[in-house]
């Protein structure tokens, strides 16, 4: 950015603040620092501009780290985001941590939206239509419709920011009520908690990070290797790691859930030999 640009940026900034001085004080449109006002009045416009612009540069560091994680997630490597920032990468690394591997992650994302995007929004269709409104789901009901319909108004370049949240949404009312009486809708709502944990398998990139390498299938005398892990509101604090089998098997109970996979696929592979889709 050349000096002029600079100066001409500076410019807009100062007179963003005057006008939030006015505005704040309720002041006319050609009031300002050149007025011939008292020092009383002077004083507090001046006191009013240094909020002002402490305001706006509280908003300018949040919109930066923002345009970090989005150069990052297009493709930006910490050298290339510090010579942006007039800093080192080391500088960019410790202003802005985590920034690694966003464009890997992206693209990802994007893999898997293009692939089961439609199936998740049908499948989340159908668990909204079939659910109840009881008083506790009724608030993960609302928000996961408000994500849809955020992902069928957003354009494709947003939809993935509203997808991160959507599946949050769709996890949580997807294992937050029994599963219903009816097959149709219980299979739904069985399906949703699958959707999401392909979802999560196939974006991180470190499939022992979904689930842990030192666990073994949670069936006593089960020496195979897990490739989901399971949740039931009877298992207390946390999902129990099933082998193929064992998952098949325990999917067949009512309100058994897959809430994590080793990888992409595995999820709705043993989903639909559970319910005979193969």
């Amino acid at each position: 950015m050349s000096d002029a640009q600079r100066a001409d940026l500076t410019t807009a900034v100062e007179q963003l603040a005057w006008t939030a001085v006015r505005e704040l004080l309720q002041l006319q449109p050609d009031a300002g620092p050149g007025s011939d006002a008292p020092d009383a009045d002077l004083r507090q416009m001046w006191l009013a501009a240094l909020t002002s612009l402490l305001a706006i540069r509280d908003s300018a560091d949040q919109l930066a780290a923002s345009a970090a994680l989005s150069a990052a997630q297009y493709g930006a490597d910490y050298p290339a985001i510090g010579d942006a920032a007039g800093m080192t990468r080391q500088g960019a690394r410790r202003k802005w941590p985590g920034l690694a591997g966003l464009s890997d992650e992206r693209q990802r994302k994007l893999t898997w939206w293009k692939r089961r995007g439609d199936q998740f929004v049908q499948c989340v269709r159908a668990v909204l239509m079939a659910s109840e409104e009881t008083s506790e789901q009724a608030p993960r009901l609302a928000a996961l419709r408000g994500r849809l319909d955020e992902i069928e108004q957003t354009s494709p370049a947003q939809r993935l920011d509203v997808f991160d949240m959507a599946l949050v949404d769709a996890h949580a009312v997807a294992v937050g009520a029994p599963s219903p009486a009816e097959r149709t809708a219980a299979r739904a709502k069985g399906l949703l908690a699958a959707l999401t944990a392909d979802a999560y398998a196939a974006m991180n990139g470190h499939s022992s990070l979904v689930i842990r390498e030192d666990l073994a299938c949670g069936t006593d005398n089960c020496a195979s290797e897990p490739i989901v892990e399971l949740w039931h509101p009877d298992f207390g604090h946390g999902p129990v790691s099933a082998c193929r089998e064992h998952a098949i098997e325990a999917l067949g109970r009512p309100d058994i859930r897959i809430v994590a996979a080793c990888r992409p696929d595995v999820a709705l592979s043993v989903f639909a030999e559970a319910y005979g889709e193969d």
